[in-house]
């Protein structure tokens, strides 16, 4: 408090030179005695005059800046506005963009395979139980959809429906291991079974068994159904051989295959309600 009180009498002892250098100065413009004597007290305060004046004059530009800063910061906040409304058109624009791509592979899918009937589905969620290899679709009854019912994509087969309900379907991936699908490889017309399995493929890869040991299966052989069964039709396409086994003493071999459509990644499908007029799936 003695150091602050001390400041206060210092400030205060400056100002009352001033005032007297001023009035010194303005009083004795003409008395050159009283010139001599005011002289060395102007020039002694004279720098703390200097210091005040330029606060003072420091403090005006603050102050006039103020108004200036609040209307940059209303600018800020209107172009942080517009940015973040064009980002959000921005992602409108490319789901818009996906959508449109989807419906024309969807279109290009239908002129290709217009001997099927097809009933496009969006797929609303996966089973709890078996969250990899079980999709929903949004398709059910009401739309003619019925249980044993391929599904597929503009790239590939998917699996086949297991369930059906009034406005939706479970849809068994190819990928289970309970999944079971004639195939054969489209280079060499051997037939096999394609089995969804974990051992020995890779998670997300299928097997393909029941091979003749003679066949001359390679490496990027392409795999479709063969149509056996009655649940697929022939001629889709389910992926491709990334290694076939051969045992020495097994009479038959089998491959490994990745499938063509990315069974993770599913947003909309098909489901083939017949083919040639023929009805497909069964009663339930």
């Amino acid at each position: 408090m003695l150091r602050l009180f001390r400041n206060k009498r210092w400030w205060l002892l400056l100002v009352v030179m001033s005032v007297l250098a001023f009035a010194m100065s303005f009083t004795a413009k003409n008395n050159d005695l009283f010139n001599r004597f005011s002289l060395p007290v102007i020039t002694a305060i004279s720098p703390v005059q200097k210091v005040l004046s330029t606060a003072s004059l420091t403090i005006k530009e603050g102050l006039g800046t103020i108004p200036e800063i609040f209307a940059l910061k209303k600018q800020n906040e209107e172009l942080l506005k517009q940015v973040r409304e064009l980002e959000q058109y921005k992602q409108r624009f490319l789901e818009y963009q996906r959508e449109n791509i989807n419906l024309r592979s969807m279109l290009g899918l239908k002129q290709r395979n217009f001997q099927y009937e097809l009933e496009a589905a969006e797929v609303i969620g996966r089973d709890p139980g078996n969250w990899f290899n079980v999709i929903l679709i949004d398709k059910g009854e009401n739309n003619g959809i019925k249980k044993d019912m391929a599904v597929i994509t503009d790239q590939g087969l998917v699996g086949y429906t297991i369930s059906v309900g009034k406005n939706y379907a479970k849809v068994l991936l190819i990928t289970d291991d309970r999944s079971s699908v004639s195939a054969m490889i489209e280079r060499t017309r051997d037939n096999g079974i394609l089995k969804g399995t974990i051992d020995p493929a890779p998670r997300g890869y299928v097997k393909m068994v029941f091979l003749p040991q003679e066949a001359n299966i390679v490496k990027g052989d392409i795999v479709i159904s063969s149509g056996l069964g009655g649940i697929v039709p022939k001629g889709i396409v389910i992926g491709e051989v990334v290694e076939a086994k051969k045992e020495p003493y097994d009479l038959m071999q089998y491959a490994i295959v990745k499938p063509e459509v990315d069974l993770q990644k599913l947003e909309q499908v098909f489901v083939i309600k017949s083919q040639n007029g023929n009805q497909g799936g069964s009663n339930p």
